[in-house]
Protein backbone atom coordinates (compact mmCIF):
# COMPACT_ATOMS: atom_id res chain seq x y z
CA UNK A 1 0.00 0.00 0.00
CA UNK A 2 1.61 3.30 -0.96
CA UNK A 3 1.70 6.49 1.32
CA UNK A 4 -1.08 8.44 0.21
CA UNK A 5 -3.65 5.30 -0.29
CA UNK A 6 -3.08 5.25 3.79
CA UNK A 7 -3.25 8.36 4.62
CA UNK A 8 -6.47 9.21 2.89
CA UNK A 9 -7.39 5.65 4.71
CA UNK A 10 -6.61 7.14 7.95
CA UNK A 11 -8.36 10.58 7.57
CA UNK A 12 -11.78 8.70 6.72
CA UNK A 13 -11.47 6.66 9.72
CA UNK A 14 -11.23 9.90 11.90
CA UNK A 15 -13.94 11.37 9.98
CA UNK A 16 -16.42 8.27 10.93
CA UNK A 17 -15.42 9.02 14.52
CA UNK A 18 -16.17 12.45 14.42
CA UNK A 19 -19.32 11.73 13.01
CA UNK A 20 -20.10 9.36 15.97
CA UNK A 21 -21.20 12.31 17.52
CA UNK A 22 -21.15 10.93 21.05
CA UNK A 23 -18.09 12.61 22.42
CA UNK A 24 -18.34 15.85 21.19
CA UNK A 25 -20.83 18.87 20.85
CA UNK A 26 -22.32 19.62 17.56
CA UNK A 27 -19.83 22.78 16.74
CA UNK A 28 -16.92 20.69 17.90
CA UNK A 29 -17.75 18.13 15.32
CA UNK A 30 -18.03 20.54 12.23
CA UNK A 31 -14.79 22.15 13.54
CA UNK A 32 -13.14 19.18 13.42
CA UNK A 33 -14.44 17.60 10.76
CA UNK A 34 -13.89 20.70 8.60
CA UNK A 35 -9.83 20.44 9.42
CA UNK A 36 -9.99 16.95 8.39
CA UNK A 37 -11.90 17.94 5.00
CA UNK A 38 -9.29 20.26 4.26
CA UNK A 39 -6.39 18.19 4.91
CA UNK A 40 -7.81 15.84 2.59
CA UNK A 41 -7.83 18.76 -0.08
CA UNK A 42 -4.40 19.47 0.50
CA UNK A 43 -3.22 15.64 -0.08
CA UNK A 44 -5.30 15.56 -3.11
CA UNK A 45 -4.03 19.09 -4.14
CA UNK A 46 -0.28 16.90 -3.68
CA UNK A 47 -1.40 13.75 -5.53
CA UNK A 48 -2.47 16.13 -8.26
CA UNK A 49 1.29 17.97 -7.96
CA UNK A 50 2.90 14.80 -8.39
CA UNK A 51 0.97 13.64 -11.00
CA UNK A 52 1.75 16.38 -12.79
CA UNK A 53 5.24 16.46 -11.62
CA UNK A 54 5.52 12.58 -12.95
CA UNK A 55 4.15 13.04 -16.20
CA UNK A 56 6.50 15.14 -17.31
CA UNK A 57 9.60 13.53 -15.65
CA UNK A 58 10.42 10.22 -15.53
CA UNK A 59 13.12 9.87 -12.82
CA UNK A 60 10.57 11.92 -10.42
CA UNK A 61 8.29 8.95 -10.81
CA UNK A 62 10.92 6.44 -10.51
CA UNK A 63 11.73 8.74 -6.73
CA UNK A 64 8.11 8.48 -5.93
CA UNK A 65 7.52 5.33 -6.16
CA UNK A 66 11.30 3.89 -4.41
CA UNK A 67 9.61 6.62 -1.43
CA UNK A 68 6.67 4.25 -1.23
CA UNK A 69 5.00 7.41 -1.73
CA UNK A 70 2.92 6.65 -5.35
CA UNK A 71 3.25 4.21 -8.06
CA UNK A 72 1.86 3.38 -11.25
CA UNK A 73 0.43 0.18 -11.00
CA UNK A 74 -2.00 0.71 -8.28
CA UNK A 75 -5.35 1.67 -8.58
CA UNK A 76 -6.90 1.04 -5.66
CA UNK A 77 -5.89 -0.19 -2.34
CA UNK A 78 -8.31 -0.71 0.26
CA UNK A 79 -6.92 -3.45 2.76
CA UNK A 80 -3.86 -2.72 4.85
CA UNK A 81 -0.40 -3.76 3.56
CA UNK A 82 -1.38 -7.17 1.78
CA UNK A 83 -0.20 -6.79 -1.73
CA UNK A 84 -2.19 -9.85 -2.78
CA UNK A 85 -4.70 -7.68 -2.52
CA UNK A 86 -4.04 -4.69 -4.21
CA UNK A 87 -6.03 -3.71 -6.99
CA UNK A 88 -4.45 -2.95 -10.57
CA UNK A 89 -6.28 -2.08 -13.72
CA UNK A 90 -5.91 -4.93 -16.35
CA UNK A 91 -4.96 -3.83 -19.61
CA UNK A 92 -5.59 -7.33 -21.25
CA UNK A 93 -9.17 -8.03 -19.20
CA UNK A 94 -9.72 -4.09 -19.08
CA UNK A 95 -10.96 -4.08 -15.83
CA UNK A 96 -9.72 -3.81 -11.98
CA UNK A 97 -8.42 -7.00 -10.25
CA UNK A 98 -6.40 -7.98 -7.71
CA UNK A 99 -3.06 -8.55 -7.89
CA UNK A 100 -3.04 -12.39 -6.66
CA UNK A 101 -6.04 -12.70 -9.74
CA UNK A 102 -3.24 -11.08 -11.67
CA UNK A 103 -0.58 -13.30 -11.48
CA UNK A 104 -3.11 -16.42 -11.63
CA UNK A 105 -4.40 -14.80 -15.14
CA UNK A 106 -0.54 -14.42 -16.45
CA UNK A 107 0.12 -17.98 -15.41
CA UNK A 108 -2.67 -19.40 -17.62
CA UNK A 109 -2.41 -16.53 -20.66
CA UNK A 110 1.29 -16.04 -20.62
CA UNK A 111 2.05 -14.96 -24.52
CA UNK A 112 -1.35 -12.38 -23.97
CA UNK A 113 0.69 -11.23 -20.77
CA UNK A 114 3.93 -11.29 -21.45
CA UNK A 115 5.65 -7.62 -22.00
CA UNK A 116 3.09 -6.13 -19.47
CA UNK A 117 4.75 -4.16 -16.68
CA UNK A 118 1.66 -4.89 -14.26
CA UNK A 119 2.27 -8.41 -14.23
CA UNK A 120 6.30 -7.73 -13.93
CA UNK A 121 5.36 -5.59 -11.04
CA UNK A 122 2.83 -7.96 -9.27
CA UNK A 123 5.08 -10.74 -9.89
CA UNK A 124 7.97 -8.73 -8.06
CA UNK A 125 5.69 -8.16 -5.19
CA UNK A 126 4.39 -11.61 -4.65
CA UNK A 127 6.71 -13.96 -5.93
CA UNK A 128 9.80 -15.21 -3.88
CA UNK A 129 13.04 -13.79 -5.25
CA UNK A 130 14.64 -15.84 -7.92
CA UNK A 131 17.97 -17.27 -6.52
Amino acid sequence: MNQIIQMFKESNTRMNQLMDGKTFSRLDIIAAAQREFEGQIKLINAVVSAYGISSKNDRALKGLKKMNIMDDTTAIDLMLGDPEIDKVKCPIQEKIICRHDCLDYSGSHFDDCQGCEIGRVTKEKLLPPKD
